[in-house]
């Protein structure tokens, strides 16, 4: 950035936070990040949102939705325009999250430049989001793009499938709904020896719990648990943490799968 009245470089960092905002349906809103005067480096931060838990049928539980991508990247300013857009990505209600972008507005339109993808919805069990394939933007700086972690696949057994915390991510994916006649849901264990999610009680009325992203003391997400059944009835899964997957619905769930946590960026400039 040109500095014509020659301004001393900063010597604390200057970090903005972006999060969630719109709906699954259009275009995502884009806010704007203008580069500090005076920065010498840049680190941006972008979690894709997480799949939402899958809606039952009358047959079967639902498996938990997966985790967005987790996509870094570290450089120097120069390189990085004044002005850039930001784009959240919308986390899924029984639907695939959406990507979380950094965009360069140009002559010829947008071009995106860093990506971290959304997790996806499945019956089955959702995929987590894949990581983003470096591109010419990427090869000037230090580049990292990590995949989310998969939602609990259905489960062959009364009591949904349980997820346990990623080796390569601090994201996770929702926990299974339960199938049967009185099932619990399954639950969610995060990193760093965090307790479980409570195990909701078979009975089909309490939904499963709602995951958690925290910062502090420690950088962690937490997918939601899977929804339990009765006789007559499932319940619905819980919704997931920033970046992490909703948990599955409960066989016969009226209420259907947890909804995914939104994304979010982070930007830091010194």
């Amino acid at each position: 950035m040109l500095d014509v009245f020659n301004f001393p470089t900063p010597q604390q960092s200057n970090y903005q936070e972006f999060y969630g905002g719109g709906d699954t349906t259009g275009a995502l809103p884009t806010r704007d990040w203008i580069k500090p005067r005076g920065a010498s480096m840049v680190r941006f931060m972008l979690i894709g949102a997480g799949g939402g838990g899958a809606n039952s049928s009358s047959t079967a539980g639902a498996g938990g939705g997966g985790s967005g991508a987790v996509t870094s990247w570290i450089g120097p300013a120069i390189f990085i325009p004044d002005i850039l857009q930001v784009a959240v990505g919308v986390g899924g209600k029984a639907s695939d999250g959406i990507a979380s972008a950094i965009f360069y507005r140009a002559s010829n339109g947008d071009n995106q430049i860093l990506t971290a993808a959304g997790g996806s919805s499945a019956l089955a069990g959702g995929a987590g989001g894949t990581a983003m394939t470096a591109n010419y933007f990427t090869a000037s700086g230090i580049f990292t793009s990590i995949a989310g972690q998969a939602g609990a696949a259905v489960s062959s057994t009364a009591s949904g499938t349980n997820v346990s915390a990623s080796s390569t991510t601090f994201l996770s994916g929702g926990g299974g709904g339960a199938g049967g006649s009185a099932g619990t849901g399954g639950s969610v264990t995060p990193n760093y020896g965090y307790t479980a999610l409570p195990v909701t009680t078979a009975g089909g009325s309490v939904a499963g719990a709602n995951g958690y992203f925290i910062t502090q003391p420690i950088l962690v997400g937490c997918g939601g648990a899977g929804g339990t059944t009765s006789t007559s009835v499932g319940s619905a899964g819980g919704n997931g943490g920033i970046g992490c997957g909703g948990g599955g619905a409960g066989e016969d769930a009226v209420s259907g799968g947890g909804r995914g946590g939104d994304g979010a960026v982070f930007i830091w400039a010194w």
